[in-house]
């Protein structure tokens, strides 16, 4: 009986164990997400997003892209080298080419994203030369979510303070 106990509460703590490694990796994955793909956050500059690939990946650069100017042939030989590259360069890879994508497509997209807001908050109906400054005028609460997600995605809020 004695043996059948110690046997039970064994399994029980190798569970409890095995549960609590199962519950660090849930937790250590979200911190990495959270790093990663921040909600609602600014979009990386582009100086900042080759600020942040020359530092993480200078050695990568020049054993695998020497002399391959800035671009979309760097990014080519990135992608060519992508399972050789270290992997600090490659998590710095991903994360400013998801951001960069990301602000990209916001400013491609913004005149449907506010297509509400532009004559709302700017007296016209369609996205013209002064759209940033009409949108970066208004309150961020005037603006409807989607729109001011967007707008700020676009990093033209955040450039425009910097000025």
């Amino acid at each position: 009986m004695l043996s059948g106990a110690r046997r039970l509460a064994g399994r029980s703590a190798a569970r409890e164990g095995q549960v609590n490694r199962e519950i660090s990796l849930v937790c250590a994955l979200w911190l990495v997400l959270a790093a990663v793909l921040p909600v609602n956050a600014q979009t990386m500059s582009y100086a900042d997003a080759i600020s942040q690939l020359a530092a993480a990946c200078r050695n990568d650069i020049a054993r695998y892209c020497k002399g391959v100017p800035l671009g979309p042939r760097l990014k080519t030989c990135f992608d060519t080298n992508e399972a050789r590259m270290s992997p600090q360069c490659q998590q710095t890879r991903a994360a400013v080419y998801t951001s960069i994508s990301r602000r990209a497509a916001a400013q491609r997209n913004i005149a449907d994203a506010c297509g509400a807001d532009i004559p709302r908050l700017c007296g016209t109906s369609y996205a013209d030369a002064h759209l940033v400054e009409c949108l970066l005028s208004v309150s961020q609460a005037a603006m409807s979510p989607q729109c001011n997600q967007t707008f700020t995605d676009t990093g033209w809020r955040t450039e425009r303070a910097r000025q």
